[in-house]
This record gives structure tokens, C-alpha cells and sequence, in this order.
């Protein structure tokens, strides 16, 4: 069963890195740099060179979110490892499928930023006439899913732990 689950991790890890590098692939090719065009409803599709960290915060500071990305990548393992050997943890499948997501989203961008200095983002949603949410891409969704399914499933994990320990 342990197997099954490093499987199915590191197929979703590498699928969405391939996802999220296949897509910033073609909107290089297809886009010019500051390009846009409407997509459906509020989305378009802007092709945008994010040279600082999230939300585009920090533009031109490509190292601090390149070794942070590095530091947290090297921390997953060991953090899992430690949780597994000292505390008897079990990730189960949702676990996997959360922190898969998180690596691969996390892998995603650091290739761009050691590749292109930047992170190739896109996806450009209109919330208001005029207001725009900051352009993203797909490993900034697939960071922004596993991590609130991971809040998600520590909550249960944590609820069911205090209810089977707990009470009077």
C-alpha cells in the first residue's frame, strides 16, 4: 500500500510539472511578452514574465524565491521522513495527492526562475472592470489546490484524532 501511495505521488508530482511546463511552453510561443487575449468571461491569457515572488511582489528578486523554493523542496522529505520514523504518521492518499501537487507546483516554477531568471505566468483574471487578480500559472494553481486540500485533510486528521482521544 506505502508502495501505491510513493507511486501515485511522484506520477502527480511529475504530471504537474509536465502540465505546468507544457503550458508555459506554448503561451512563450504564442504570446508576446505583455500579450493578451480574452479567453471566456473574466479570464484571458497575458503572458507575463513574474521576476519576483508571489503576487509579482518583489519584481527583479529572483534569488530569494529561487533558494526558498530550494530550502522548502529539501524540507518535504526530511519533514515526512521524520513525521513517518518518530511519530508512527501515515500519509494517507489525500496527503500524497497534497503535498504531490505542492512539490510539483514548487519544481514548476523553480525551473523557469533557474532557466528564464522568471516565472512565465498567464492565466490573467478580471475580478472587476478594470481591477485584475495578479497572472498566474498552472503550478500556482496546483500549489494554491494541494495546499488548501492539505489545510483540509489536517483539519479532518486532527478533528478525528481529538474526537477518538478526547471526550468524557
Amino acid at each position: 500500500m506505502r508502495r501505491n501511495l510513493l507511486i501515485t505521488g511522484a506520477a502527480i508530482t511529475v504530471g504537474t510539472i509536465m502540465a505546468d511546463q507544457l503550458t508555459k511552453v506554448w503561451i512563450r510561443e504564442s504570446f508576446a511578452l505583455g500579450e493578451s487575449v480574452h479567453v471566456i468571461g473574466p479570464i484571458f491569457f497575458t503572458h507575463v514574465l513574474n521576476t519576483g515572488a508571489v503576487f509579482g511582489l518583489g519584481q527583479g528578486y529572483v534569488i530569494i524565491p529561487t533558494i526558498a523554493t530550494i530550502v522548502v523542496l529539501a524540507l518535504i522529505p526530511i519533514i515526512l521522513r521524520h513525521l513517518i520514523v518518530h511519530h508512527n504518521f501515515a500519509p494517507n492518499i489525500l496527503e500524497i495527492i497534497s503535498v504531490a501537487l505542492i512539490a510539483g507546483g514548487a519544481i514548476g516554477n523553480l525551473i523557469d526562475r533557474i532557466i528564464f531568471r522568471g516565472v512565465t505566468d498567464f492565466i490573467d483574471i478580471e475580478i472587476l472592470p478594470g481591477i485584475r487578480w495578479p497572472a498566474f500559472n498552472v503550478a500556482d494553481a496546483s500549489i494554491v489546490v494541494g495546499t488548501l486540500l492539505l489545510l483540509f485533510v489536517m483539519y479532518r486528521r486532527g478533528t478525528s484524532t481529538g474526537e477518538q482521544t478526547g471526550g468524557a
